[in-house]
């Protein structure tokens, strides 16, 4: 007799109808949120809570810490980076082999025979020749053109006081050009005897003397202001004979050093009016404008009023005066055309 196997039953029946007899049956997922509260009622913590009770307060959740980033952003400063130290070392040691190994290479090829001097080219100057040029620089044979001495040429150049600024080219792999600038005549100085002038450079350095050729009926101021006219120079005369130039040496005189402090002080358009100085001592020094007027000057003081006194003289007795003494700014006195006498002035 065969064996009957039960039947598995599936209902069809929705959800929430009865069931045969009457009865009714509820089916909650188990994932339905609970039922909710009746008005009035709350339920937490398995307690419930009635109509118009007070209800505490949730918890506040944790502050986060404040980092260093908020404080900056909060007060405005800027985040600071944190240097990279161990590549900053890497970084310095890299670069200071290379260093080390530019120099080395540098040192080798100083002695690398290629590149000795084997030509040098030199320009002559107004004063000096090619060939002087080139006996004073001295070359040593054997010399590269990455171990040449440059201070050490321009020294010995430099034992012709005419010689100022010197250049150096290196025309690779074996050429030295040189070229030289001489120093600037400033001032043409004649002492109070001989026919000569000195060379005094703008560095106020001795230089050279020159001579002079003085005409017939002529004096050796009057040749030697030509003669710096044509030079472009000023003309200092009538110095003391305790004023003993030497070639390539300053000028430390105490006379020269008045009339510099003259020429410092004056204004441009004033000292383009003068065309020499005569310094016979410190407390005797006379200027002469392009206008014949002599000035005479004294010693180096009061200098800014003492050239406004010269300018008002000039102004108020303008092509009639010859002759104007400030040595005593406050008591000018000036000497009129076709008139032998002095006449006190006043400023204004």
């Amino acid at each position: 007799m065969a064996t009957r196997r039960p039947t598995k039953r599936t209902s069809l029946r929705p959800q929430g109808q009865p069931e045969a007899g009457g009865r009714k049956r509820s089916t909650v997922p188990a994932s339905a949120p609970a039922a909710q509260a009746k008005p009035g009622t709350s339920r937490r913590m398995g307690g419930i809570i009635g109509k118009g009770a007070k209800r505490p307060a949730a918890p506040r959740p944790l502050a986060a810490p404040r980092t260093r980033r908020d404080s900056q952003e909060a007060t405005g400063e800027r985040p600071v980076r944190e240097l990279p130290i161990k590549g900053i070392l890497v970084g310095g040691i890299v670069a200071a082999a290379a260093a080390l190994a530019v120099l080395l290479v540098v040192l080798v090829l100083s002695f690398t025979p290629v590149f000795t001097i084997s030509s040098l080219e030199v320009e002559p100057t107004e004063h000096v020749t090619a060939e002087s040029l080139s006996r004073l620089a001295a070359i040593e044979p054997g010399t590269t053109l990455l171990s040449l001495d440059e201070a050490a040429v321009t020294s010995r150049l430099r034992k012709n006081p005419w010689v100022g600024e010197v250049s150096y080219s290196r025309l690779f792999p074996d050429k030295l050009k040189i070229e030289v600038q001489e120093r600037k005549v400033d001032c043409l100085v004649a002492m109070g005897t001989g026919n000569v002038v000195w060379c005094l450079g703008q560095d106020n350095v001795w230089i050279e003397p020159i001579p002079v050729s003085v005409g017939e009926g002529n004096s050796l101021s009057s040749a030697a202001l030509a003669k710096a006219q044509e030079m472009g120079a000023l003309l200092v005369t009538d110095l003391p004979v305790t004023v003993a130039p030497m070639a390539g040496s300053p000028a430390t005189d105490a006379v020269i050093s008045a009339v510099q402090s003259y020429r410092s002080e004056f204004s441009d358009a004033l000292s383009a009016q003068v065309v020499s100085y005569s310094a016979a001592s410190v407390d005797s020094i006379s200027c002469t404008l392009r206008s014949g007027v002599e000035v005479s000057l004294g010693g180096p003081s009061s200098i800014r009023e003492k050239e406004s006194v010269i300018e008002s003289v000039l102004t108020q007795h303008a092509g009639k005066v010859t002759y104007i003494n400030v040595r005593v700014p406050s008591k000018p006195s000036y000497r009129m055309i076709d008139s032998d006498s002095v006449q006190a002035g006043s400023v204004g």
